[in-house]
């Protein structure tokens, strides 16, 4: 795909231009920010508030890498993975096994926002619920046109904004126990929570499909000065995206420590979003508002993480299968293997969808503290001009051993 545009030339026209970045962070918001820092907060109030500023931090110089590569290659990081030495697409297939069962923790977030749904017709079933938002997957991609998900999905991130605004100054924030939960603490017994936390706040390995929609976005840019172009264009749909992740993360940890905390009470299975939201109801709409703001939360991240994966998982099997080489037939063929796993999941799998969604993160963590290095050895096979800054090489470097440094405590 050539180029059909130019690189935005102002500012103004770089912040109407933004999209990949708000993409990514609809998938991140609905799943560890949704699901992981309530319940957080309701364990250990502000005390680890330094962990998604930390974690946000790392994968917004990973994501920049991520733009660097892409706009440089003129192709997805996922083509990029057989630049590495060893057996020729082992990557890919590893990659596409990691998706695969991050499907798994997908279904979880299903089920929460089946609860909202539940939460907002009393009555309703929560597995119900969960299928029917999976099922209209497909309604909205099935042309799989790039700029309709895209609207689709910023859409849905101005009405969850609006919400979570609305609620966050509803709720007391005590300056006091914020400014003490910016300095690192491990409580006892938060090992298991931290990688959570790192693996899924921001996205986690799914981090790695802004760089299949920034391919979508802006198709293929090889010379210098088309790269350096595009990259001010993207810095700023990453960095002001991340911003607003992390004004996000925030807003719901802190909702966890207003509503549950102060109570002593910690959401089992599918409770995160109906206790939270009867906490919530001492203000006005707080409740309902809290409820749509999870439901639109959970359905932007779906629609996401299907439309991504469906789009990286098709290009990487078009390299195995001839099958795959029709580009709408092989995205359409994914989604419905993405959507079944989740169905099974949602059916049969743990009824406790906070659990499960920790587990897969937890993996994710491990996994992402692995990909900053692999990201750092591509980094070495651009161009000059395309190579990361040295500061955002050290970020990644520090942050793949803290998320790695983490896992090895966990495991031991």
């Amino acid at each position: 795909m050539e180029p059909t545009i130019k690189a935005p030339a102002n500012l103004r026209a770089k912040l109407k231009f933004m999209g990949p970045g708000l993409v990514l962070a609809a998938l991140a918001i609905g799943s560890g920010e949704l699901v992981l820092t309530p319940r957080s907060g309701a364990q250990y109030g502000y005390a680890l508030l330094w962990v998604p500023i930390l974690a946000l931090v790392y994968k917004a110089a990973f994501s920049e890498g991520l733009a660097r590569l892409t706009i440089a290659s003129g192709d997805d990081v996922f083509a990029a993975f057989d630049w590495l030495p060893g057996p020729r697409h082992w990557a890919k297939y590893f990659i596409i096994v990691v998706f695969s069962l991050d499907m798994i923790g997908y279904g979880g977030i299903a089920l929460v926002g089946g609860s909202a749904l539940a939460g907002l017709f009393p009555g309703f079933d929560i597995r119900l619920g969960a299928l029917l938002s999976a099922a209209l997957v497909p309604v909205l991609l099935y042309t799989g046109s790039y700029p309709f998900f895209e609207k689709i999905v910023i859409a849905m991130c101005a009405v969850l904004l609006a919400g979570v605004i609305y609620t966050l100054f509803q709720i007391q924030l005590p300056a006091g126990q914020i400014a003490r939960g910016l300095a690192p603490s491990i409580p006892q017994d938060s090992i298991s929570t931290i990688m959570g936390l790192m693996g899924w706040v921001g996205a986690g390995t799914t981090t790695l499909l802004y760089s299949t929609w920034i391919n979508e976005k802006i198709g293929k840019a090889r010379s210098e000065q088309d790269y350096r172009r595009w990259l001010s264009t993207m810095r700023i749909d990453c960095f002001a995206s991340y911003a607003l992740v992390l004004g996000i993360s925030f807003s719901f940890l802190a909702m966890g420590v207003a509503t549950l905390h102060a109570q002593g009470i910690v959401p089992e299975k599918q409770q995160i979003m109906s206790i939270l939201s009867g906490m919530l109801d001492s203000i006005r709409w707080g409740g309902e508002t809290f409820l749509v703001v999870g439901f639109f939360a959970m359905f932007s991240t779906v629609v996401s993480c299907i439309d991504g994966k469906s789009r990286a998982i098709a290009s990487m099997l078009a390299g195995f299968s001839p099958r795959f080489s029709d580009k709408l037939k092989g995205y359409r063929i994914v989604m419905a293997g993405c959507l079944a796993v989740m169905a099974v999941t949602i059916l049969l799998g743990d009824s406790q969808p906070a659990e499960v969604v920790n587990v897969i993160a937890s993996m994710n963590a491990v996994v992402f503290g692995l990909l900053g290095f692999v990201l750092l050895y591509l980094d070495r096979k651009l161009p000059a001009y395309a190579r990361s800054h040295p500061a955002m090489k050290c970020i990644i470097i520090a942050g793949s051993i803290v998320f790695l440094g983490v896992a090895f405590m966990k495991l031991f």
